[in-house]
């Protein structure tokens, strides 16, 4: 019976010890496991941190390179075609060149009698006038060229002393003309600025300045100062709202709208009238 009885428990106890060394392997293939995991969750998230560096890094480089030069910006842009017109005011004055003894004459053209001589003197003082007209502009990028064709009335100021230095005639000219401006400039956000030539058509004088100087010729003036345009340029700065826009110019003549010989033809005065003036305009542009 003792035998049995040692035989059951030896039996047992082996039992109970196999389950035991099985367990401990279980846990111990369990904690490899684990371990092995945790080392690919850890690279993984390497793996995902290097990925999203990359893109943030990526990303960057695109924003880097949507940032254009003007040159580039150029390149990549088509031709817009816009059209408006603007309107406004005008301050302007005469750049004269002084002109002495020029000889008063009749009708015919004889020099007066008693023999008289004038002096003509510059005056700096503005006079208003206005202007308006259409353009067209053709944009390329932040690049515009922009012609325009504006009738405008341009004015100024000069003196006549007589030669006992007294004031004879203190003349406020004005005139009018079709102007073609060839503007080129460059915009940047709502601003842009400008610069070109222009073409200056004179068309007709206004009373006061046509009889002060039929006292000096008795030649229709005005047919020879019609034949030819007068050549300037202009710049300036603008500021865009949507289709609204303001505008500030300068003009400056660099051939004279008035080139003129006055007094008798046996001793001529060369007469010569630069015009200069400030504009303001508002415009619409679509």
């Amino acid at each position: 019976m003792k035998k049995i009885l040692l035989l059951l428990l030896s039996l047992i106890s082996t039992t109970l010890f196999a389950q035991k060394k099985q367990n401990n392997e279980k846990t111990k293939n369990d904690s490899i496991q684990i371990k092995q995991d945790s080392v690919k969750l850890q690279q993984f998230v390497f793996e995902d941190e290097k990925s999203d560096k990359n893109r943030k890094k990526n990303k960057k480089v695109v924003t880097k390179d949507t940032t254009s030069s003007y040159a580039s910006e150029y390149k990549r842009d088509d031709m817009r075609f816009q059209s408006g017109f603007r309107g406004g005011v005008n301050f302007g004055s005469f750049n004269l060149k002084d002109v002495n003894n020029v000889v008063r004459v009749t009708s015919s053209g004889l020099p007066q009698t008693p023999f008289t001589k004038d002096n003509f003197l510059n005056n700096t003082q503005v006079v208003l006038g206005y202007l308006g007209g259409v353009f067209v502009r053709i944009t390329r990028g932040t690049f515009y060229f922009q012609p325009e064709a504006i009738y405008t009335q341009k004015g100024g100021k000069f003196d006549i002393l007589q030669s006992d230095g007294k004031l004879f005639k203190r003349v406020n000219a004005s005139y009018n003309t079709v102007d073609v401006p060839m503007l080129f400039g460059i915009r940047f956000r709502q601003g842009r600025v400008f610069a070109g030539p222009l073409m200056s058509f004179p068309l007709n004088f206004n009373k006061e300045l046509e009889e002060t100087l039929q006292i000096y010729t008795a030649n229709d003036f005005k047919k020879d100062l019609f034949t030819k345009p007068a050549f300037g340029i202009n710049a300036g700065i603008g500021f865009e709202f949507n289709h609204i826009f303001i505008e500030g110019r300068y003009e400056r003549g660099l051939s004279n709208t008035v080139d003129y010989e006055l007094g008798p033809s046996s001793n001529p005065s060369k007469f010569q009238m630069l015009p200069s003036l400030f504009q303001i305009t508002l415009g619409f542009i679509r």
